[in-house]
């Protein structure tokens, strides 16, 4: 066992005598061989030197920053706006947690278990984020040569519960109408685009980084055309959402009387667009309004308060609700097509959970 020393001693602190040769030992309590004891003091102290000179050298480029920062240079730039920005949130935390005194080489699959469990153990889905962000960190690393293995996929994922939530048509008003007006009862600055955003989710049912990157040049009176970033490097799937009277009609409102040909379809009034957190924030701030006039009417009329209306909603959820209203009127191969999804397994992942199968009972005879 490794501690403090009882007795007085020539050698350097935290290197030590085994088996002839002097080792240094640190702060992760790993050995690092220095030289035999046959080569006596000045060899150790040279020795010494130049391995506190290469661990220095060593880390500049062989430390966990070093390598998420590497990480973010060279891979972030081909993810999507809104994934960008939340990778580099997250990896600003790992770096909080691995620092300087953590080398690539010595991260073991057990630390990276044990930062997902201390940080989110409740959050299986959280949890599962960071874990995806370690591996494709150390695969980074792996491709350098900086490791031989990836210890991130020798941890299990944590099991995350099925998302079910189905938005009904009274929650999408609701939110709709607290999107628009304040709990002041006045008009909201961003009123008019926030609703046309939520709007367009759910009639196109697109995404809402792809809904964030339209632009005016991709509308015509063709219809309006989307690249799904999600899928550029994988099925490539281009759509053209047929124009209608209502689609037109949720289009103008976010021109605010103004004539717009060119520049982003949702953005703020000073014609700068929108960004993904800026939208989100919108959104969870309209649900709250929503929320609060719902349990206000409720408490009016003497009524018990659902704990589930209006609750917990992701702006997600609206690509649900538009893929499940889908294919309840016209079928699930069109659900399929809105969707842009290759196949039928990928839909039903969206709407099977929150479809409702409509039965009838066995029937009974009364004697």
């Amino acid at each position: 066992m490794i501690g403090r020393r009882k007795k007085a001693s020539p050698l350097p602190a935290r290197v030590y005598e085994k088996h002839g040769t002097w080792w240094f030992v640190d702060l992760h309590r790993k050995w690092h061989k220095l030289c035999r004891v046959a080569d006596g003091l000045t060899k150790l102290y040279e020795s010494l030197a130049k391995f506190n000179r290469e661990a220095d050298e060593r880390s500049a480029v062989d430390t966990m920053p070093a390598l998420v920062d590497d990480w973010l240079v060279v891979k972030l730039p081909k993810y999507a706006l809104s994934t960008r920005e939340e990778y580099r949130r997250m990896a600003t935390f790992i770096k909080s947690e691995f620092g300087d005194q953590w080398l690539i080489e010595d991260v073991r699959p057990t630390d990276i278990a044990r930062f997902l469990d201390k940080h989110f153990a409740t959050k299986p889905n959280m949890s599962n984020k960071y874990k995806n962000l370690f591996s494709l960190i150390f695969n980074h690393a792996v491709r350098k040569g900086l490791r031989d293995r990836n210890p991130a996929k020798e941890v299990d994922g944590a099991a995350e519960k099925k998302r079910d939530r189905y938005i009904t048509d009274d929650e999408f008003q609701a939110v709709i109408a607290a999107a628009q007006l304040g709990m002041d009862n006045l008009p909201t600055a961003s009123g008019p685009v926030i609703s046309c955003l939520i709007y367009l989710a759910y009639q196109t049912a697109q995404r809402i980084g792809d809904l964030l990157a339209l632009n005016w040049q991709d509308v015509s009176d063709e219809g309006i055309y989307f690249h799904p970033s999600k899928t550029v490097n994988s099925s490539g799937v281009r759509l053209l959402i047929t124009m209608t009277p209502e689609l037109r009609a949720t289009l103008d409102s976010a021109k605010s009387g103004k004539v717009k040909a060119i520049g982003p379809v949702i953005c703020t009034q000073g014609g700068a667009r929108f960004t993904y957190s800026g939208a989100q924030t919108a959104w969870k701030r309209a649900c709250a309004r929503a929320r609060t006039r719902y349990e206000a009417d409720c408490k009016k009329r003497g009524i018990v308060v659902d704990p589930l209306h209006l609750a917990g909603m992701h702006f997600h959820d609206l690509r649900a609700k538009a893929l499940t209203d889908k294919g309840r009127t016209d079928g699930a191969s069109a659900a399929q097509a809105l969707a842009g999804h290759t196949t039928a397994e990928m839909t039903a992942h969206y709407t099977k959970s929150r479809e409702i199968e409509r039965v009838t009972p066995v029937a009974f005879k009364r004697a």
